[in-house]
């Protein structure tokens, strides 16, 4: 039997076993059953065949003595349910009122849920869109077939992209291979991957870095897929002839051994984004530009992509935006303190 402190949860009202109001020293003064009325609280969790001895007891005084709400989860010998405790004001005296209901998820698991159904999926589809590729690129086409060819081929890569975005959500939160790395070595990777991306669309990229910054920790990989992610996420959204800046900056003075944080920020000269856009471009298949008249391709996993990987290094993401005057989303990381380094 555990307190769950988490408000997080999603309440219905379906599902309720039972109902009971008590008093103080949780004597029942009302049961929804005249099989318990006027006993005790251990009557109503015999009659649920739910364990109740001194443990569930001190639970539940403490509970009240607090004079908060609660959801206690309780199992049974088929299920695990939830008891939730409101304080009553009953004719000027202090009661509670006892719900016995099957048990509501959190919504934390609905997200754990989700990215797991997500994953599961991905994996799956990843292997025959492998080997469709595979077949694709062993194909001699005529002329008159290579723009056919080539479309299919397209459609094939950007599938593959999506999927393999879908998988490392999970990957995201779960960064292991964790070292000590220039925050210079990061950007130079990622915008030797970005390659001539930004070409298409006569593009200039810049970069202000400041000098001497320290070293973060964190996975290569995973810190030159966030990079790209905001990338061309600026590209995209930026006009043509436009600018994208990318810079590192010390987040604060501390500057000292084992403290301050460091601020990578990509900029774009692009569309802008609406304050009441703003908190929720971060959620998951979240869109700006939603509908059947859309400029922008994607489906909104980006941006929820690159907050999981943030979250995984101990980071904060954020966007800085006006509509018309462009975007700028900034993550931080801890500084390394040089310890790291010498464990390794």
């Amino acid at each position: 039997m555990s307190w769950l402190k988490s408000e997080r949860r999603i309440h219905s009202d379906e599902g309720i076993y039972g109902a009971v109001i008590v008093d103080d020293g949780l004597k029942i003064y009302w049961a929804d059953s005249k099989k318990i009325f006027g006993g005790r609280i251990s009557q109503f969790f015999s009659y649920f065949g739910l364990e109740y001895g001194e443990e569930e007891e001190a639970l539940l005084r403490d509970i009240i003595a607090q004079g908060r709400e609660a959801v206690v989860e309780v199992l049974s010998a088929k299920e695990t349910l939830n008891l939730i405790v409101l304080p009553l004001e009953s004719g000027g005296k202090r009661r509670w009122l006892l719900l016995l209901k099957r048990r509501d998820v959190t919504l934390d698991e609905l997200e754990e849920i989700k990215h797991n159904i997500l994953a599961n999926i991905s994996h799956e589809l990843l292997t025959p869109i492998t080997i469709a590729k595979a077949s694709l690129e062993i194909i001699d086409p005529t002329p008159e077939e290579e723009e056919i060819l080539s479309t299919a081929m397209n459609a094939i890569v950007r599938l593959e992209k999506l999927l393999r975005d879908l998988v490392r959500i999970r990957q995201a939160v779960e960064v292991s291979r964790m070292e000590p790395i220039p925050v210079e070595e990061i950007i130079t990777q990622a915008l030797r991957i970005l390659g001539n991306a930004a070409d298409g669309k006569n593009i200039r990229i810049e970069q202000e870095l400041e000098a001497e910054l320290p070293e973060v920790v964190g996975d290569r990989d995973a810190l030159v897929h966030l990079l790209l992610l905001l990338l061309n996420n600026a590209i995209k959204f930026s006009p043509r002839d436009g600018t994208v800046k990318i810079s590192a900056r010390w987040a604060s003075e501390e500057r000292s051994l084992g403290r301050g944080r460091i601020v990578v920020c990509v900029e774009d000269s692009g569309i802008g984004i609406p304050p009441e856009e703003q908190e929720r471009i971060f959620d998951l298949f979240y869109q700006i530009d939603r509908g059947p008249s859309r400029r922008y391709g994607g489906v909104g996993l980006g941006l929820f992509l690159a907050r999981s990987i943030v979250a995984g290094h101990r980071g904060k993401i954020w966007v800085e935006s006006e509509p018309g005057r462009g975007s700028r989303f900034c993550f931080s990381l801890p500084a390394s303190s040089g310890i790291e380094k010498r464990r390794l």
